[in-house]
C-alpha cells in the first residue's frame, strides 16, 4: 500500500479524539502544577475541572487504541496471537523500557530532589511502572487478553472477573489492597505519602 493510500484510509475522527485527549492531559497537568506552586488557587472550579478531565481523558485513549486494535489486528489462532504479541511488545515495549529507564536513572541521580521513593529498577520496570508510562504498560496487557474475548459471552466473563478482582482489591484482599491503597493515596502515584 502506498503512503498516499494509507493517508486516505486513515480515520480522521480517531486522530481528532486523540488530539482533544492530549490537550486535556496538557491542561490537566498545567493546572495541577499551577495550583501546587500556589500560582492558582485550589477552588471548586479547579476541582471540578481536574475531576472531569481525569474521568474521561485516559479512557478516550483506551477507546481509540481498542478501536484501532480491533479494526487492524486479526487474531484468529495461536500463531497470529503470538505474532501480534511480538508486534505489540516491540511497538509498546521499546518506548516503555526506554523512557522508564531514563526516568529511573534521573530519579536515582536526583533522589534528594524528588517527592517519591526510588525503588529497584526491575520493580519499577515490571511491578510498579513509573507514573507517566503506566498507560503503555496497561495497554500491552490489555492487548494480550483482548483476543481471548472473541464472543460476547467471553467478554462478559472477563468483565465479571475484572470486577471481582477490583472488589477484592478494594475490600482488603491481601497485599494487593495495601499496594493499591498506597498508590491511590499518593495522588495517582505521583508523590510520596
Amino acid at each position: 500500500m502506498s503512503e498516499k493510500t494509507a493517508v486516505r484510509t486513515r480515520e480522521k475522527w480517531v486522530d481528532d479524539v486523540k488530539v482533544i485527549a492530549c490537550i486535556l492531559v496538557v491542561l490537566g497537568h498545567f493546572f495541577q502544577s499551577m495550583t501546587k506552586a500556589s500560582i492558582l488557587p485550589e477552588n471548586d472550579l479547579y476541582e471540578w475541572f481536574e475531576t472531569t478531565i481525569y474521568y474521561f481523558h485516559v479512557p478516550l485513549f483506551f477507546i481509540c487504541s481498542g478501536y484501532l486494535y480491533q479494526k487492524y489486528s486479526k487474531v484468529n489462532g495461536v500463531s497470529s496471537w503470538c505474532k501480534n504479541v511480538a508486534k505489540k511488545a516491540l511497538a509498546l515495549g521499546v518506548p516503555y523500557v526506554t523512557f522508564t529507564t531514563a526516568t529511573w536513572v534521573l530519579k536515582k541521580l536526583f533522589s534528594g530532589s524528588i517527592n517519591g521513593r526510588v525503588g529497584g529498577f526491575i520493580d519499577t520496570l515490571i511491578f510498579e511502572p513509573a507514573a507517566p508510562y503506566w498507560y503503555l504498560y496497561a495497554l500491552f496487557f490489555i492487548f494480550l487478553v483482548t483476543p481471548t474475548f472473541n464472543s460476547v459471552k467471553a467478554a462478559a466473563v472477563g468483565l465479571v472477573v475484572a470486577l471481582a478482582a477490583k472488589g477484592l482489591i478494594l475490600t482488603g484482599g491481601g497485599t494487593a489492597f495495601t499496594q493499591y491503597q498506597q498508590f491511590s493515596q499518593t495522588k495517582f502515584g505521583l508523590c510520596s505519602v
